[in-house]
């Protein structure tokens, strides 16, 4: 896995009281959930590397329905889920503890995107069975930040969200941190806290980010499997949709035999996954040599590779079901690959194959960084895209919309 630079954010924002400066010029809470001080110096969000990337879920878990997850197909129909989320959709990652908070019920009006992913849930620490918000917050106040207002939490921006018809899923794991799977000593741990997360936020759908080592640690692969598989029999037996995706690494030619072994945990485990999504960024020149203006080619690439092993992982779906469980998320911009840009011509040749095959989901790491950097960059910033000359939301305004 590719490890993200130390390097100070493209634009700066001055600290809240009790709150620290990291290295890459980002605030985070000054005490941590378990009351000690700690700062951020590693990267943050999603990050593929060789081969670590994906998330996606399928099925309506209140039924828990084993056919294909709605679908507004490949003729652009929309059709609407369980839970009222779109049949298919883009919903961009995040980075819930990067200062300052996104105002996710206030920025749609600007880009136009309604639907987010929270990133991400992992453990207070190693040996701490006790989600929280990257370890810097509690699940029970959340993130927060300070304004010429005054302070504002993340969760009262997600009602603000829902307020005016969108909604955000959450994600458990990622590259930093220790997933609470492998915090937890046993199944009933983790469903426990699995639920409390759920509840806090009232949520229908989570996402699962397994990356870096996680990806190959056999115990905590089949221990998230048991857990989700009876997270979702609870969600039933209260009458809640629960729709699971998971997120994993992928290269071109595909996910890499553990992944394909974590997928396949789940579904032995009896896990109904809306299906995977796979985050096509920082393949590395080995496996995706030159890659100037062909970063949507590779990512189209992996996603066609993907589908060819879920086909066989379930093989009585038909292409266009196994198209709406696969889910692409790029990095937008500079990604940590220096050499590797995402740029909006790519997100408009992503968007056009989505349109044309169903694809279950689009996200992008992240909603932070859909702006300009205040100069030209060849290393990810945080907050901006690596570029002076494309705007914000330049990749909002590519996906907004899609499958509504």
């Amino acid at each position: 896995m590719l490890t993200s630079l130390a390097l100070l954010a493209c634009t700066s924002f001055p600290c809240a009281p009790d709150e620290l400066l990291d290295s890459k010029g980002v605030c985070h809470a000054s005490s941590t959930t378990g009351g000690d001080t700690a700062v951020d110096t590693d990267h943050n969000g999603l990050d593929s590397g060789t081969g670590d990337s994906a998330t996606d879920s399928a099925t309506d878990s209140a039924t828990h329905d084993t056919g294909t997850p709605d679908s507004g197909g490949d003729t652009g129909t929309a059709t609407t889920a369980d839970d009222g989320w779109p049949g298919v959709f883009a919903a961009p990652y995040v980075d819930a503890t990067g200062y300052p908070t996104v105002k996710v019920g206030e920025i749609p009006d600007e880009n136009g995107v309604d639907h987010y992913t929270l990133a991400f849930i992992v453990a207070t620490s190693a040996t701490a069975c006790d989600a929280s918000w990257g370890s810097y917050y509690t699940i029970e106040e959340g993130p927060s930040a300070w304004d010429s207002s005054g302070e504002y939490t993340l969760y009262d921006q997600v009602a603000a969200l829902r307020a005016r018809g969108g909604d955000v899923m959450v994600s458990f794991g990622g590259a930093a941190g220790t997933p609470i799977e492998a915090a937890c000593g046993s199944v009933d741990e983790v469903v426990a806290q699995y639920q409390r997360v759920i509840t806090q936020l009232d949520l229908t759908r989570i996402d699962f980010d397994i990356e870096g080592s996680w990806e190959s640690d056999s115990a905590s692969v089949e221990r998230r499997g048991q857990a989700i598989a009876a997270l979702q029999a609870w969600a039933m037996s209260e009458g809640r949709p629960l729709h699971v995706w998971y997120t994993l690494p992928v290269l071109p030619s595909g996910l890499t035999a553990d992944c394909v072994a974590v997928v396949q945990s789940a579904v032995d485990n009896g896990v109904e996954l809306d299906g995977v999504n796979v985050m096509t960024m920082d393949y590395g020149d080995g496996t995706a040599p030159s890659p100037d203006g062909q970063m949507g080619t590779y990512g189209i690439d992996a996603i066609e590779a993907l589908h060819g092993q879920l086909a066989a992982i379930w093989p009585t779906l038909s292409e266009s079901e196994l198209w709406a469980r696969i889910g692409t998320t790029p990095m937008i911009g500079q990604n940590d690959t220096s050499s590797e840009v995402f740029a909006v011509s790519d997100a408009e040749q992503t968007r056009t194959f989505a349109d044309d095959h169903g694809v279950g989901m689009i996200g992008y790491w992240s909603i932070n960084r859909d702006h300009p950097c205040a100069t030209d960059t060849t290393w990810a910033s945080s907050t901006c895209n690596g570029s002076t000359s494309v705007g914000d939301w330049a990749y909002a305004a590519v996906f907004a919309g899609y499958g509504e």
